[in-house]
């Protein structure tokens, strides 16, 4: 027995409470996982006791000096995929081996720069669950509002956090979930006499802001690329029409019969494909194909990689299986409702039903508030991302900065590595798009370099 570390345990788990940290939740060692000098914690935050719902999340503190750095709130889009998954494929510090039975650090993890808390929300996502099955069915409203509750019981049971620098970021449908966090927090801030969020900046990677402009950005792109031709095209935008970045609409889009005809005819020859579907799947990243693994190979402990333009295009495959693992669910203190069905990075069979109508909602200007409060907002797209084109993105950056009336103080390329990044937009130091090359709709995952630099020096040292 190490009698050495027991009392250290023991130690830990009597006066945790008085260093701020609830130690009885903080992860002791994740099966494969290599030697790290900083500290993982995990657990449930119950939101609603009567009704039973609780979100879990995943606190990693940072590799050097914690206490004085901020904390990043990381939220996954889908809606309804999970982002303590998500930590595995993109900002978090550990990516699985080949074989999935093994993790090895990220070294373009965002923790070298702060704290990350990532939270499995809504309802039905990774482990967060409800006893209540009409809890399952959520939209924008109540995800924020567990959201909220969320973080003021998260912060009480993690009090050396209530004053440092927060910062708002994450991927897709938190184009939604964050800029709602944001000015609920900032909303709160003005009510509360006590705890004040220290907000010092979003960051949001291939955001959904305007769902059905994005959708139609996706057959512009197809066409800038040569993937279809201009004829298509401008079948797509006749028989489509209705819709510019003037003229949005919250109402839930129903396309026209024609008008879903020639956007599915466009699919099926850009990706030269036979089925929408596989069309489809090829939306994350038009420029590389899926990964085909097999979850038997993993079984057998086989290697499963799929490397394109260098990118390995079954690293969420493989960190899906890792998470199902009963020993690692065990050491994340997760799956405590024994789920009768596989964990999913996305799910497809927990009953959540997210509200079809809120993904049609204009962000626009929810953040528009947000800058309103000269909190500043860091937007970078992949190239190659399909399911929230760059080229549309740009579009209601443009409009968003008109609006306001920010002046564009820069309109240049960036480099990373003596490489080409892509483009960055400014305007007045206060909006930020960056455009990311060779990046999918999961900039973190395909340019994960790139992600952590725009991190480091474009959200973090523009307000620090």
């Amino acid at each position: 027995m190490d009698i050495g570390g027991f009392f250290l345990r023991l130690f830990f788990f009597i006066f945790g409470g008085i260093f701020g940290y609830p130690m009885d939740e903080q992860i002791g060692k994740l099966p494969g996982q290599p030697h790290v000098n900083f500290r993982q914690f995990s657990g449930y935050i119950d939101v609603d006791g009567k009704a039973g719902r609780s979100l879990f999340y995943y606190l990693v503190e940072a590799e050097n000096d914690p206490m004085n750095l901020p904390l990043t709130v990381w939220l996954t889009g889908g809606p309804g995929c999970s982002s303590v998954g998500d930590s595995f494929i993109s900002v978090g510090p550990f990516t699985t081996s080949n074989n999935a039975h093994c993790l090895q650090r990220n070294p373009h993890s965002w923790i070298k720069v702060s704290n990350i808390l990532f939270i499995d929300s809504p309802i039905g996502v990774g482990w967060s669950y409800s006893k209540t099955s009409s809890d399952y069915q959520v939209g924008d409203d109540s995800t924020n509002e567990d959201l909220l509750a969320f973080i003021l019981q998260w912060f009480d049971k993690y009090p050396n956090f209530k004053s440092r620098d927060l910062y708002l970021a994450g991927s897709s449908y938190a184009g939604h979930f964050i800029p709602n966090l944001g000015n609920t927090l900032l909303d709160y801030n003005k009510q509360s006499n006590d705890l004040k969020f220290n907000i010092k900046g979003l960051a949001l990677g291939n955001p959904l802001l305007r769902s059905k402009l994005d959708i139609l950005a996706l057959y512009e792109l197809f066409w800038s690329r040569g993937m279809i031709n201009k004829d298509l095209h401008q079948q797509i935008l006749k028989e489509c029409d209705g819709i510019d970045e003037d003229n949005y609409s919250n109402n839930a889009t129903n396309w026209s019969e024609s008008c879903q005809q020639a956007m599915d005819k466009a699919e099926l020859i850009a990706f030269n494909v036979t089925s929408i579907p596989e069309a489809k799947a090829r939306h994350f990243d038009i420029l590389r194909s899926t990964c085909d693994g097999k979850w038997e190979d993993l079984n057998l402990e086989k290697e499963v990689i799929k490397i394109t333009y260098e990118v390995d295009m079954c690293l969420p495959f493989r960190a899906e299986f890792y998470l199902n693992i009963p020993e690692v669910q065990k050491a994340f203190h997760g799956n405590r409702t024994n789920l009768e069905y596989q964990w999913r990075g996305c799910f497809e069979n927990s009953g959540l039903n997210y509200s079809a109508a809120d993904r049609a909602i204009d962000m626009l200007p929810a953040l528009k508030q947000i800058l309103q409060h000269s909190i500043p907002v860091t937007i970078f797209s992949g190239e190659e991302d399909g399911v929230v084109p760059t080229i549309g993105t740009l579009k209601h950056v443009k409009k968003l900065a008109k609006d306001m009336n920010l002046n564009l103080t820069k309109d240049e390329a960036w480099n990373h590595e003596n490489k080409d990044g892509g483009w960055k937009y400014s305007y007045e130091n206060l909006l930020t798009f960056m455009t990311v090359k060779g990046a999918n709709h999961h900039v973190t995952l395909s340019k994960p370099s790139q992600a952590l630099f725009i991190f480091t020096n474009i959200v973090l040292n523009r307000t620090r």
